[in-house]
């Protein structure tokens, strides 16, 4: 029977079963029901309708009305109690009931609603990334509106286009896309800053798919920085599309945070990758230390795939192979790449950074192409590297993915090309300061040994002499483990040993006789013109101990100064026994020269005299016959 605007369908109900088996039979708009029933009561009714979770407007009657009965009704949760006697207030009653049970649900859905977003917010609060955020966010939405596919766009500022940063469920498949801008609902939303539903509507080619979408849009700092979309099979509703622009709220402020965080900490790790790239100039001049770290850290803060530095020959005229990071067929070295061909090659003739987005479309006569399609190469970057107005080499860089750099990548890319063009400048300067040095000191031993040789021409008696001592004074000295730094200041000291001589007369220094007393005083201050003729030139200072005091005597008795013991330096005590000894073996004009014995018993004699006791010890334990090679 029809009632107003209800169908009044009566079902007999005796139990729990029979009832639950009535609630299950259709949909329901309302229930009327007595108060008692023969074994089912009305609290077990209204309990049963919560555990059906049903939400329907429920009205009592009875026969007898009493005002305990009454509140008892309405506090079991029934939305009015009514006699049967006075039925007239039914359908009213059943209105108010309608209302009441919408109010109510639509306050459930929204404590739900409330509850979601709250766990959204906390689970987004714990989320630090980008990439920590969406997925959190993309699960959260499929879930709360039950969508067959869920994806979050961010706005490309450069190009203009929506990039798919994730998509999740049916959609999945366009995470990492790059929409056309202005073009489907996500073009439009960003463009408009407005949300849209499009239900039952055809998704264009620049749509993500499913039969109803709705995009909201991401608002932060007043900007529209990308959308929020949803797809499933039935029809979005209003209070859904709400509950979407409240999650977005949400999302584009919590994707704003980490963007600022990401980009807080990516600065803070460029700025770190610098002070590496500083620390390993400073502490090396190994060039291909510092260009392992530099390409190292290359990778990392540019995060490409790999990465190669090339070196300019201005001989050749020509890019030639350096180093390399993240290849995974190419050798340790690579075809040299003549100026003005290939992207390597244009660059160094541009002077600017080539681009080229995808190399397969580059072309087949793109130099290096076998190589680098092997690689599966898409991206590429050529970098010159300029210093003091000259190129002096060229960084290419490869991704395995389409790239998209911005301004900010392009400026730390210049900043960690100017640092490679230091590198390689410093390392050159190094180089040929290194070579310089090199020049330059075997120009002061040659001038040494060129004075050396005009002392034995000036003193035939003598020749040979000092080859011989400055050879065996380096062996006793490395014996008696002086340091290895010194050796290269005793070797010069021991080939100007004699240069002092160069200020006696020749009747004095050649005389074929003994020497008087008035001719042994000039000839003792050979030690003292060593010292004023090398003194004033600074590479020589470190060498003067063995020309000025080599006639010291252990017991205090030589000259010029008439030291004693430790006073005289080590290098002098260890060159005067290899002098002496030289000296007694050699024949002179007055003299024929001593068999080995005698000389080493004289030696032995003077110990403690003339020479330091302990250089004696380790002269006599040396292989004099090795010592002379």
């Amino acid at each position: 029977m029809q009632r107003g605007d209800y169908d009044v369908t009566f079902r007999r109900v005796d139990t729990a079963g029979s009832m639950r088996a009535a609630l299950l039979e259709q949909s329901w708009d309302a229930i009327v029901s007595d108060y008692t029933m023969p074994e089912f009561d009305m609290p077990r009714a209204l309990a049963l309708l919560k555990e059906l979770n049903l939400d329907l407007p429920f009205l009592i009657v009875s026969g007898t009305v009493g005002e305990e009965t009454a509140v008892a009704a309405l506090k079991s949760g029934a939305d009015d109690f009514m006699a049967k006697d006075n039925l007239t207030r039914l359908i009213p009653a059943l209105e108010r009931a309608r209302r009441n049970a919408e109010g109510r649900r639509q306050r459930r859905q929204r404590e739900r609603e409330l509850e979601a977003i709250a766990g959204l917010a906390g689970a987004m609060r714990q989320a630090e990334t980008r990439t920590e955020i969406m997925p959190v966010l993309l699960e959260y939405v499929l879930t709360l509106l039950g969508a067959d596919g869920a994806a979050l766009g961010l706005l490309d500022p450069q190009s203009g286009e929506t990039v798919v940063q994730l998509a999740l469920g049916e959609s999945a498949q366009w995470t990492g896309r790059r929409l056309p801008p202005s073009e489907g609902l996500m073009g439009q939303v960003i463009d408009s800053g407005q949300p849209l539903v499009a239900n039952g509507d055809s998704a264009g080619p620049a749509d993500l798919g499913t039969p109803a979408r709705a995009c909201v849009p991401l608002v932060a700092q007043r900007s529209t920085v990308g959308a929020l979309w949803v797809g499933r099979q039935s029809e979005i509703q209003p209070d859904e599309l709400r509950l979407l622009l409240s999650i977005s709220d949400m999302a584009a402020t919590a994707i704003h945070r980490a963007s600022l965080y990401e980009e807080t900490h990516r600065r803070l790790e460029r700025l770190t990758a610098l002070r590496t790239i500083d620390l390993a100039i400073n502490a090396s001049q190994d060039m291909r230390i510092i260009l392992g770290v530099l390409l190292a850290q290359v990778l990392a803060q540019l995060q490409v795939d790999a990465v190669d530095l090339l070196l300019t020959n201005p001989i050749t005229q020509t890019l030639e192979f350096a180093a390399s990071r993240g290849f995974r067929l190419r050798g340790k070295t690579a075809a040299a790449v003549r100026f003005g061909e290939g992207l390597a090659g244009q660059a160094v003739v541009d002077r600017k950074l080539v681009r080229v987005p995808d190399l397969r479309a580059h072309g087949p006569d793109f130099p290096r192409r076998e190589e680098l399609m092997a690689e599966n190469f898409q991206a590429y970057y050529a970098m010159p590297l300029l210093a003091k107005g000259s190129v002096n080499g060229v960084l290419e860089i490869f991704h395995r993915a389409p790239h998209q750099a911005d301004q900010e990548w392009v400026e730390f890319l210049e900043t960690l090309a100017g640092q490679a063009a230091i590198t390689i400048n410093n390392s050159a300067l190094f180089e040929d300061l290194q070579r310089s040095n090199a020049d330059l000191a075997r120009a002061y031993d040659a001038t040494i040994e060129g004075w050396s040789r005009a002392l034995d021409l000036r003193d035939r008696e003598t020749e040979g002499h000092t080859v011989r001592v400055t050879n065996f004074t380096l062996h006793l000295a490395q014996q008696m483990q002086v340091n290895p730094a010194d050796l290269i200041h005793i070797r010069r000291g021991a080939l100007l040993h004699d240069i002092g001589k160069m200020g006696i007369p020749d009747s004095i220094l050649l005389k074929p006789g003994p020497l008087t007393p008035e001719e042994w005083v000039i000839m003792r201050q050979h030690p003292t013109y060593a010292y004023e003729l090398l003194s004033p030139i600074s590479y020589l200072r470190q060498a003067l101990d063995i020309p000025h005091f080599h006639h010291e005597k252990w017991d205090g008795s030589g000259y010029p100064y008439s030291l004693k013991e430790d006073r005289i330096p080590l290098v002098a005590r260890i060159f005067a026994i290899v002098d002496v000894w030289d000296a007694l073996r050699s024949d002179r004009p007055y003299r024929a020269g001593w068999p080995e014995e005698k000389v080493q018993d004289y030696l032995r004699a003077e110990s403690g005299r003339h020479f330091d006791p302990t250089v004696v010890a380790a002269f006599m334990a040396v292989d004099l016959a090795a010592a002379a090679v």
